[in-house]
């Protein structure tokens, strides 16, 4: 019975070698689009993130209306990971006027700033 036992443990261990996650992937228009925040993504975030109630200046979840202000989201990866891969930023809740999401073409904007190191300008 123990041989049984560690030979399962052993293939068990020997599977999880092999187990690898894809790679992620940008999309190939991010070689030729290079967004910075300055004019482009500046006007997305102050009209889908940066009001109040939500990423205004002195905000609980976050500043984002500087660049510098959202400098420590953006290099956790938070914004990418809410943004572009859960897509709840914006909120569904959004006020009346606001976004409640984001068009294809803002996000392909985001995703290519973030890909390139989101410049700022």
């Amino acid at each position: 019975m123990k041989t049984l036992l560690a030979f399962c443990v052993l293939i068990f261990i020997a599977a999880c070698n092999f187990d690898k996650l894809p790679e992620p992937t940008v999309s190939s228009v991010c070689e030729t689009l290079m967004p910075v925040y300055d004019g482009q993504i500046e006007a997305i975030i102050e009209e889908s993130c940066a009001y109040s109630g939500c990423h205004e200046g002195g905000a609980a979840i976050g500043d984002y209306t500087t660049y510098q202000s959202m400098l420590s989201t953006l290099e956790s990866g938070n914004i990418a990971t809410r943004v572009l891969n859960l897509r709840d930023m914006p909120p569904s809740y959004a006020p009346d006027g606001k976004p409640k999401t984001l068009p294809d073409d803002e996000l392909e904007l985001i995703e290519c700033w973030l890909a390139n190191g989101f410049p700022e300008n």
